[in-house]
Order: structure tokens, then C-alpha cells, then sequence
């Protein structure tokens, strides 16, 4: 028995609107989530033997913790540098000594610009230098807006026990993404 064509003109419409009328298939693309906050530290390579930067415990989406790294050093007694830091998104709170140089002294002030700090981090006395990698000091910076910028470090030496600047010693630092 064959359906009476009223009924069959009647269904193809609504069969047509079940369907979706073709094509389309579910709107546009999907849309990337939004960049979750927080602060990346890229560092540049490490040199084979010198100081590099790396982003260190405790760092969160405010606060970032950077580690001034010795790499593959030996008799390593004191360091001085100038470091470059983007100001316009991060804010200096403080600066530690680490431990690789046991009980170095650490001065650490702004310099005469914004994004400046200068810092000189010595063992005292007849004492040998330190050998090997480790961490030197820490500094700690607050996040104050998004951006991306660069650490630099600038006026670089590396002295040994007997007081010689150590030679084919690298400086590598690195850049930095706050994203809020």
C-alpha cells in the first residue's frame, strides 16, 4: 500500500528542517582558550662553563624567582654584573645569596636606570674557589604587568682564589613572558 502523496508532501519539509537543511555543520572554528596567567622564563643556551639564569621554585602567576646559575665552573671565588631586567613588566623585590659559594657576600643595588641592578658576590679571605654548578643567588621579582621582555647581563667579570679574572667564561641570560 502506497502512502498518499498529501502525506508524502506533508513529511519531505519536515524531514528537510530535521535535517539541518545540509551543509554548515556546526558553526565556525573554535576559538583558542585564553593564555592561562603566569611568568615564563626562557633561557638562553648555557654556556659550556659560565652563568646562566633560570626560573627557580616558586615561581607563580605573580611572583618570579631567578636563579643566576653557575655552570661547569672551577675555582670560581667571586662574580660582578650588571643586569639588564624589563622594568616596564617586572618590579625587583629582593636579592639572596645562593649556596654554591658557601658563605659569599652578596651586594646588590639599583643602578643609575630603570631595569638596572648591580651586583658583586664574593668569597672573603684565603679560601679556595668553588668548583662545579649550582645556583649563586636568587632574585625575586613581582609581576606589575603583561609583556614580554629580555635579561641582559652587562660589565661581567669572574675571578678565581688567587684573585685572576677566569677566562673562556660565558654570560648567558634570557627572556621573560608575563601573561595576567
Amino acid at each position: 500500500m502506497r502512502p498518499p502523496r498529501k502525506l508524502l508532501a506533508l513529511l519531505l519539509p519536515l524531514a528537510l528542517l530535521a535535517c539541518g537543511g545540509g551543509g554548515g555543520g556546526g558553526g565556525g572554528p573554535t576559538e583558542p582558550p585564553p593564555p592561562q596567567p603566569g611568568i615564563v622564563v626562557t633561557p638562553a643556551t648555557a654556556p659550556a662553563t659560565g652563568i646562566s639564569i633560570a626560573s627557580g621554585t616558586g615561581t607563580n602567576q605573580s611572583t618570579l624567582i631567578l636563579e643566576i646559575r653557575a655552570n661547569s665552573v672551577s675555582d670560581l671565588y667571586g662574580i660582578a654584573f650588571d643586569l639588564r631586567y624589563p622594568s616596564g613588566i617586572l618590579q625587583l623585590v629582593q636579592a639572596s645569596s645562593g649556596t654554591f659559594l658557601g658563605s659569599a657576600t652578596l651586594q646588590s643595588v639599583p643602578g643609575s636606570g630603570t631595569g638596572l641592578l648591580i651586583v658583586g658576590l664574593s668569597k672573603l679571605g684565603a679560601v679556595s674557589g668553588t668548583n662545579g654548578s649550582g645556583v649563586l643567588m636568587t632574585l625575586e621579582f613581582r609581576a606589575i604587568a603583561a609583556g614580554q621582555g629580555t635579561f641582559s647581563f652587562e660589565q661581567n667579570s669572574a675571578v678565581s682564589s688567587s684573585g685572576q679574572a677566569i677566562t673562556n667564561f660565558g654570560w648567558s641570560a634570557g627572556t621573560v613572558q608575563v601573561t595576567r
